[in-house]
């Protein structure tokens, strides 16, 4: 079993690594306790260890209602800011070019579920975005605040998530004695960024993402000079760290849901044949490395979504002749949970996966050559979209977009699920229809029809998840939206 991320590691080891490499620096102040709570998702109470921590390490003060305020001194140690600055410098790029590209066609999206009143509101604190101060927590820029109202229209924290993820990663600290690359590029680009909110409203989805992406590309710009400026004075510092890291699993990771996938997987690749006896709980709380009433959680998982029944005294038997969904597994905080982080990888995929097939768009035989590879190794039906996702993310040229494909790529597990339940019929054969078309634009070398194809794959899968929810009688997901 993979070793989960806990979600107090997660957030301070975030927030004490800005402040140790002078993102954050001595005065500045921390968003309030609700505020950290939306960023990272986390509760209240993680919250309060967090900062309790940071405190009991020196890096913080706090005072009763009052905000957080950094109190960890990196003047004596600015070189090695700058040196730890300039090991991540190629990463930073890296994530400025991933923001260009992930983030505008999010920003399109999310335009979809606003009103007028919504893009007045929008505009108004746009243009006053030029007012903002530049000391204080950058997450706080008025920039940053408007954009994450923008991405919580959706209902899909995740977006919220990623954004604040790679916007993390790109801010990098201004030390004394050379040029602040924001207040350079806010002179210089006066406007910019209400240009590019302005576009929001025109119903175009192009041209919010070539406003937005223009303002990301222009940025990194005066970013990338502040690192020469930076490696001209400190020379020989290697760039080899990544700059970006995201954890879109912490928090919503549960320990026998992912057993409960796990094994869902293993029946699914017949390893487990229908009416075969699943191993004892002492055998699989052994083999995952589990406590056995974890064990018993994930037999009650399998039992309620239908692929296993435990009889009392005989075990628990894999029943794939009489599969039914028991609706009541909605009634299951978890599970429900489950299934919703899953619909919100797949819509998010949805959004950016032309992005990612356009970055590969002169790598398409390398693709094409992983695509093969990985379809001689597994013959399964489903193996075609399995192999076209995994060629593409392996062949990203950003790290960066890489690490975002690949974490929503563990929250899209319970496919297979959704491979014994639905879709089912003409949904079934659509899809299958789709990754034979876009295998046939791997091997033509057509990016463009890759990216509809892959595209109109996953929108399908997405449209499927609630009817089958609906077809069994299930209710409690939250209404999906498709792109």
């Amino acid at each position: 079993m993979e070793e989960k991320t806990t979600l107090f590691g997660y957030v301070y080891g975030d927030l004490s690594g800005q402040i140790a490499d002078g993102t954050m620096r001595h005065g500045d102040v921390l968003p309030s306790m609700n505020d950290l709570c939306k960023r990272y998702g986390v509760g209240i109470r993680t919250v309060r260890d967090v900062l309790a921590a940071l405190r009991a390490d020196g890096y913080i003060a706090t005072e009763e209602r009052k905000r957080a305020v950094v109190t960890y001194r990196a003047s004596e140690a600015d070189e090695r800011g700058i040196r730890s600055l300039l090991a991540r410098k190629d990463g930073i790029l890296d994530c400025y070019r991933t923001f260009e590209l992930v983030m505008p066609p999010l920003f399109a999206f999310a335009a979809r579920f606003c009103d007028e009143d919504d893009f007045r509101a929008f505009e108004r604190a746009a243009a006053q975005v030029g007012d903002a101060p530049d000391k204080g927590d950058w997450r706080l820029r008025r920039s940053s605040t408007l954009l994450h109202r923008l991405l919580g229209k959706t209902g899909n924290p995740l977006l919220s998530e990623c954004y604040a993820s790679i916007e993390r990663a790109c801010t990098v600290p201004t030390f004394p004695g050379f040029s602040a690359p924001y207040a350079r590029a806010m002179e210089d680009m006066d406007g910019t960024f209400a240009w590019a909110v302005e576009s929001l409203s025109l119903g175009d989805d192009r041209e919010v993402q070539r406003r937005f992406g223009r303002m990301y590309r222009d940025t990194a710009t005066y970013v990338e000079a502040y690192l020469d400026e930076l490696a001209e004075a400190y020379p020989g510092v290697r760039s080899s760290e990544p700059a970006f890291k995201w954890s879109a699993r912490a928090g919503r990771e549960r320990v026998f849901a992912q057993v409960a996938r796990d094994l869902v997987l293993r029946i699914y690749n017949g390893e487990f044949a229908d009416g075969d006896d699943l191993p004892s709980i002492a055998e699989l709380a052994d083999a995952y490395g589990v406590s056995p009433s974890t064990v018993q959680k994930t037999m009650g998982i399998l039992n309620m979504i239908g692929v296993a029944r435990t009889v009392n005294g005989c075990g628990t038997r894999v029943s794939l002749s009489d599969i039914s969904f028991d609706r009541r597994a909605l009634a299951d905080g978890s599970f429900r949970r489950d299934i919703e982080a899953f619909v919100d990888a797949l819509q998010m995929l949805c959004v950016i996966v032309p992005a990612a097939v356009g970055t590969v768009e002169g790598r398409m035989e390398a693709v094409a050559r992983d695509v093969e590879g990985l379809l001689a190794c597994d013959e399964d039906e489903w193996a075609v979209p399995t192999a076209l996702m995994r060629a593409l993310v392996d062949n990203l040229p950003f790290p960066s977009f890489q690490v975002v494909m690949n974490e929503l790529g563990q929250l899209m597990l319970w496919g297979r699920f959704f491979a014994f339940f639905g879709p089912t019929g003409a949904s079934t054969r659509e899809q299958r229809s789709l990754g034979l078309e876009g295998l046939a634009c791997v091997r033509a070398g057509d990016a463009q029809g890759l990216a509809r194809a892959m595209g109109s794959y996953y929108r399908v899968l997405l449209e499927a998840v609630p009817a089958f929810f609906e077809r069994a009688g299930a209710s409690g997901l939250k209404r999906v939206v498709v792109p």
